[in-house]
């Protein structure tokens, strides 16, 4: 079965005839059936609206950055120390100790 899409109709007509919830933006509408044979993905995680790339990326605050630092320095850190226990061990036990 080969489902056959009105594409003319899907964008005359993205957005449904209903009350939008009181808390939503003046501007955001719900989308109707036919709209949303407009929203596509690619499978790597692209997501698409009638065939234009959607902008989905996420910028983290200056805040966040240094958080993401010290947490990366810190972990490093640690790995270092355990590196160098490890060592030390080896060392004691192949010197007998």
């Amino acid at each position: 079965m080969d489902p056959k899409i009105d594409w003319d109709a899907a964008r005359s007509k993205p957005f449904a005839d209903v009350e939008t919830p009181p808390e939503w933006p003046p501007e955001v509408k719900p989308m109707s059936w036919n709209g949303l044979n407009l929203l596509g993905a690619d499978g790597i995680g692209g997501l698409y609206w009638d065939g234009k790339r959607l902008k989905t990326e996420i910028k983290l605050s200056w805040a966040a950055k240094i958080l993401g630092g010290l947490i990366a320095f810190f972990t490093f850190m640690a790995a270092v120390a355990q590196v160098s226990m490890a060592v030390t061990d080896i060392l004691r036990y192949l010197n007998g100790g």
